[in-house]
Formats: structure tokens, C-alpha cells, sequence
């Protein structure tokens, strides 16, 4: 079943991006290359909390497919796409819930897009609202390439997700990421879409009625494509809290948020640094493997933003030295330690280079 259309790529400020226009129909998608595709880590909203709800232990899930268990902390920062699909499968099979990727987005709805959200909320119209999304969605996932299409024939919207990564355990990313686009439609169309449709490429788990439950919808299954169907006429539904001026402002505010740490590399390796530096491990090849890739590849793209990882962290301990020494009670030795250093004389000698005094006088004349 062919689909006559254009497509549309919407990210002006890539340098990748393109525009290209095929045919006389609608269709709008993001597309964008990476090597090391990444996720915000505001994805695992809630994910803790199921984990834990059914017995299992999430620091240990993500520990196990390489991922830091900061990112529970911290959502805006990021990790690869293809951990987080490794994550979910995993979590369904230890779990033995084979609706992990539904629950976990039961649990989450347009504002796990953060700042991004913001833009949609106050679009003019639904169709305005989800080419917000699509144009700004790199700011939470370039790895999620997003499609809205009309069929030739048919009064329909397709909207389907093509996640960019290789592999077979894609059905519960696949699920979470319609879940989480048919809330958003809804939720921005203010409908319920009990008569849409979702499709999926894979079989069932569980049975049909039980998704019918958990989607709201009608599934189908072994279809040709994963896709959301709805009336084209959802798309000219006006939004209640349009606002041009706010939605000028949030549009500004991710771009400078693009600008400033894009899934920004050095500044994930400065946070996993942090919360990692008492462990005297904040090595290249310990953060590369956190991160997703061979060391030589994080020192590459590292210094393809003029960065260097022995600079971020002696930037990251000099920062923090001087609260640390302005606490008299704090011992210098435990000074070092909470810096990362093996031994005193190490901070001796950084102190030296950074400020031309040592620890002790330095704290001296911050106390004074």
C-alpha cells in the first residue's frame, strides 16, 4: 500500500538537515545521523518506581546493559538510545512483564519531551503542536525519527516512529514510544481516540483485550508497519492554551538550550564525572563505557568540540576545591579524596599550578 507524499525535515540548525519536498502530500518527519544516538534521561520517568514494584532492583537493571544510575537523577542527562531499548527489554524479561514499555509509559505523558513540551502546549493548532515536536525532538532523541503522512486515499494521519537502532529487542521501546505518542496526541487534541488505531509490526504478548485496555484503542498486530492512525480532521483541532508569545519563548529557550548542550557531550561526561569523582575511577575508558562507545571514539568527539577529558576534570576539581577547603572541619586528606585524588600531595600540586599556594594556605586565607 503505497503512500503518495512530501517529506519534510525540520531541524534548520543542523547542519546535516535538508529539505525535500516529493509528490503534493502531507508528510513531515525528523531525521537526523549520528554515530552515538542518545537519549535524555528523562525517558526513565517512573522507571524506577515499576522496577520497584514488581521486586525488581533499577539500579542494577541499568548497571547491567552500561548504563550509570545517575541518569535517575538527572534528566536531562543522556545515554545511547540503544541502552535504553536494551534496558527496557531486559526489565520486561527479568520482570516477567511482557508490557513493560505500556506500563512505564502509563506512568508519563508530553512532558517527558521537557522544554520541548512547552512549545506544543502552547501551539495554535494540533498540527502546529506535533511539527513543534517533530522539528525539536533531537533535543531529546535524534535517534527517534518521527513521520506524519496522509494516505492518497483515505481521511487519515499516520504517524509512526522509526527508532534508529539496529537490533531485534525494539517491542518495548516500539510500545513505549507509541504509548507515549498516542497520550501526547490526545492529550494536545483534548480527544479521547477511543476509534483510532495503533499497529505493530511484532505479534502480541498478552491478549488482544488487554491491550485494548492498556491503549484505549484498537491494535493490530503483524501489521506491515508500526503506526498511529487518526482522522485527518484532529489535525486543525485549535489548542486551548495557544499563545504565540509563549511559544516564541519556549522556542527560544531550547534553541538556546540546543546551542548550549545539544545531548551535549562534554557536558554528560563533566556530570557522570561528578557524581563519580570519590571513586577514584573517573577514567577515559570507564566514562567511554557508560557512555556507549570505544574510548578512542569519546576522545575523538571530545576533541572535535576543543575539549579534553583531563581538562574537564582538572576544571571540575579546581571548581570544587576552593568549598571544600573554605570547610575547616573537612581534613585536607579528605579533601583529595572527594576530589578524586590517590594521594594529598596530588592536591598539593594541582593547588600549586591552579592558584601558586598550597591546599593549607589557601584554606588559611578562605577562613580568614
Amino acid at each position: 500500500m503505497a503512500l503518495s507524499h512530501f517529506q519534510l525535515v525540520m531541524m534548520p540548525d543542523a547542519p546535516s538537515n535538508n529539505l525535500a519536498f516529493h509528490n503534493n502530500h502531507l508528510a513531515v518527519s525528523n531525521t537526523m545521523t549520528s554515530t552515538t544516538l542518545l537519549v535524555r534521561a528523562r525517558s526513565l520517568t517512573g522507571f524506577a518506581q515499576l522496577v520497584s514494584q514488581h521486586g525488581g532492583d533499577p539500579h542494577a537493571l541499568l548497571t547491567s546493559v552500561g548504563v550509570a544510575p545517575a541518569v535517575l537523577d538527572e534528566p536531562e542527562l543522556s545515554f545511547p538510545l540503544v541502552h535504553f531499548a536494551e534496558l527496557l527489554d531486559l526489565a520486561a524479561q527479568t520482570l516477567n512483564l511482557p508490557d513493560f514499555g505500556t506500563r512505564l509509559a502509563s506512568g508519563q505523558d508530553v512532558s517527558v519531551l521537557g522544554p520541548v513540551a512547552l512549545i506544543a502546549r502552547h501551539a495554535s493548532s494540533v498540527v502546529d503542536a506535533l511539527h513543534s515536536i517533530i522539528r525539536y525532538m533531537p533535543y531529546h532523541s535524534p535517534g527517534m525519527n518521527i513521520r506524519l503522512q496522509q494516505h492518497a486515499d483515505h481521511d487519515e494521519i499516520y504517524l509512526s516512529y522509526d527508532p534508529c537502532v539496529q537490533g531485534g529487542g525494539l517491542r518495548q521501546l516500539t510500545e513505549l514510544s507509541y504509548s507515549v505518542g498516542l497520550a501526547c496526541v490526545r492529550m494536545i487534541s483534548q480527544q479521547p481516540g477511543h476509534d483510532w488505531q495503533l499497529s505493530f509490526q511484532h505479534s502480541a504478548s498478552l491478549k488482544p483485550g488487554r491491550y485494548r485496555k492498556l491503549f484505549g484503542c484498537q491494535v493490530h498486530w503483524n501489521q506491515p508497519e508500526s503506526l498511529l492512525r487518526f482522522p485527518r480532521a484532529v489535525l486543525q483541532t485549535p489548542i486551548d492554551e495557544a499563545n504565540s508569545e509563549l511559544r516564541e519563548a519556549s522556542e527560544r529557550t531550547v534553541r538556546n538550550l540546543i546551542r548550549r548542550h545539544p545531548l551535549d557531550l562534554g557536558r554528560q561526561v563533566e556530570t557522570l564525572l561528578e557524581r563519580q569523582l570519590t571513586t577514584g575511577n573517573c577514567t577515559l575508558p570507564v566514562l567511554a563505557k557508560q557512555l556507549g562507545m570505544p574510548s578512542y571514539k569519546l576522545q575523538r568527539c571530545l576533541h572535535s568540540q576543543n575539549l579534553q577529558f583531563e581538562q574537564i576534570i582538572d576544571n571540575l576539581r579546581r571548581n570544587r576545591v576552593q568549598a571544600l577547603l573554605a570547610q575547616g572541619q573537612i581534613p585536607l586528606t579528605e579533601v583529595a579524596y572527594l576530589l578524586g585524588y590517590g594521594d594529598p600531595s596530588s592536591l598539593t600540586r594541582s593547588c600549586h599550578r591552579w592558584f601558586g599556594q598550597s591546599p593549607k594556605v589557601l584554606r588559611q586565607k578562605l577562613l580568614q
